[in-house]
């Protein structure tokens, strides 16, 4: 076996050579329809031509008894082709076949009496016209396995052989040099070709092997993966509720609606646990969301989405976190675009956590741009910029990856208790879902940016979501006269 056919059946099951001898068996059997037909019109072909010159009794003894054994093997393949068969018969069968063709080889050397009965002139020419069929048919239809080819080629040829070196009588030199050159010639190319067979059944087999491989492996990881998103879709469902009623409990004692807690260190590890449990139950939602976008069970609920109350919506959710690190907050929108068809809720959500990230990894005094355009193909492009920390080109997989993290740590300067996540390390779910609704929606999303200047985030709908409806006009924090960037009134209170 070559490196190549190693190299491919490494990761499965190895090629045995029973597999690849019963292989060879198996094709040998089924070439026996083209050599049935060649053996027939070979054998109508030398009865007519000696026909006037041959013993008619003689002749026909000889044909008959050639069609009765081809027609014998020629249902002998159709047996072995139709009946279960084991590898460790491969042999059995190989020696089968083997006895089969020396006695066609037999019959076929010895219509070389036939052909004596011919003039010297038609015998010589007829002579060398069976060596090279016989050739041709042992080529052809026994390469496949060694012993069979010697098996035919011998009592076939050996007879025209002898009958061409002593045709005159007297033995010719030059013709057997000739003649001993054909057989060399014969069984070299013989052995060539079987070795290319067994290395092409060999590399075959291998695919087979990987591919059956491949198969299971598939298999076990899909029943893995929907095994775990059943599990994260439940442990969601049952967090759910008790840690809303930590949150619950926990906001009335931060609220101190049944009165004043009194001791002010109590009250601010109210309030931590309190932020600690929003943190946890926005994880566990992000975790039930990803089950359901990854199961495929999540239905669009289609709508007219107006794009101005929708950016001025989910700037409004950002801004007090924006504004604690002096971040400013833009929106670029155009004003002449078709109305968007699409569930706003998951829209919101795509977009939400996209300019959540872009909040938490830009430095402070730096600048978030949320912005809508055409794109060339009439779709719509939403972009989300941001001037933070960035995000190398080879870690673009892994960013849209469920729990894969970056493993920059310049992200953890970006952690403080102001924005509600001290001690706590980020998910990592925000752009995966994020991808995960933008290509429930029909589209895709991609990403651009540079370490250390910034990264550009866009979700591309395509143009079937756009109708030929004008949006309404934009509400005025974001400027509806103009497509250059403004600044968020509240945004910009807060960062002053």
């Amino acid at each position: 076996m070559t490196a190549q056919q190693a190299k491919s059946t490494s990761l499965a099951a190895p090629v045995t050579r029973d597999e690849v001898e019963a292989e060879l068996i198996s094709s040998l059997y089924k070439r026996t329809r083209p050599l049935l037909i060649a053996n027939i019109g070979a054998m109508l072909l030398l009865t007519i031509a000696l026909w006037n010159s041959a013993q008619p009794i003689y002749l026909l003894g000889w044909a008959f008894s050639l069609f009765c054994w081809t027609m014998l093997r020629f249902a002998l393949a159709r047996l072995y082709l139709r009946r279960p068969r084991s590898v460790g018969e491969a042999k059995n069968w190989v020696y089968a076949f083997s006895v089969g063709s020396g006695v066609a080889g037999t019959l076929w050397g010895i219509s070389i009496l036939l052909i004596t009965s011919l003039s010297p002139e038609h015998a010589k020419l007829v002579a060398a016209f069976m060596m090279a069929a016989l050739s041709a048919s042992a080529i052809a239809g026994n390469t496949n396995s060694l012993i069979a080819f010697a098996a035919f080629t011998v009592p076939a040829l050996l007879p025209f052989g002898l009958h061409m070196i002593w045709f005159d009588g007297e033995p010719s030199w030059i013709i057997a040099a000739f003649v001993i050159f054909w057989g060399l010639l014969l069984w070299s190319m013989a052995r060539h070709l079987n070795d290319g067979f067994k290395d092409n059944v060999a590399l075959a087999l291998g695919n087979e092997h990987l591919i059956e491989h491949l198969s299971i492996a598939k298999e076990r990881a899909e029943r893995a993966n929907l095994a775990k998103t059943r599990f994260l879709g439940n442990m969601s469902h049952e967090l759910r509720t008790p840690l809303n009623a930590v949150l619950g409990y926990s906001e009335m004692m931060k609220l101190e609606i049944l009165g004043p807690v009194g001791n002010p260190q109590y009250a601010e590890y109210i309030s931590h646990i309190h932020d600690r449990g929003k943190h946890l139950l926005n994880f566990v939602a992000q975790v039930f969301d990803l089950s359901q976008l990854e199961s495929g069970y999540v239905e669009l609920k289609e709508e007219r989405v107006d794009l101005a109350e929708l950016f001025a919506d989910i700037l409004q959710d950002v801004a007090p976190a924006a504004a604690h690190d002096r971040i400013r907050l833009h929106a670029a929108a155009i004003t002449d675009v078709p109305a968007l068809v699409a569930d706003r809720d998951k829209l919101r959500q795509a977009l939400h956590n996209l300019l959540d990230n872009a909040v938490k990894f830009t430095p402070p005094d730096g600048r978030v741009t949320l912005t809508s355009e055409r794109a060339a193909d009439g779709g719509l492009c939403l972009s989300v910029s941001d001037t933070g920390i960035g995000i190398a080109a080879e870690d673009f997989d892994r960013v849209t990856a469920p729990f894969n993290l970056l493993e920059n740590q310049d992200h953890l300067k970006r952690l403080k208790a102001a924005k509600n996540d001290i001690g706590q390390t980020n998910t990592g779910l925000g752009l995966p879902v994020s991808r995960l609704l933008t290509e429930l929606h029909g589209g895709r999303l991609t990403i651009r940016s540079t370490v250390g200047v910034g990264t550009t985030i866009s979700l591309w709908l395509p143009a079937e979501r756009m109708v030929s409806v004008r949006v309404a006009d934009l509400a005025p924090s974001l400027s509806p006269q103009s497509s250059a960037p403004a600044d968020l009134p509240h945004a910009t209170r807060a960062a002053e």
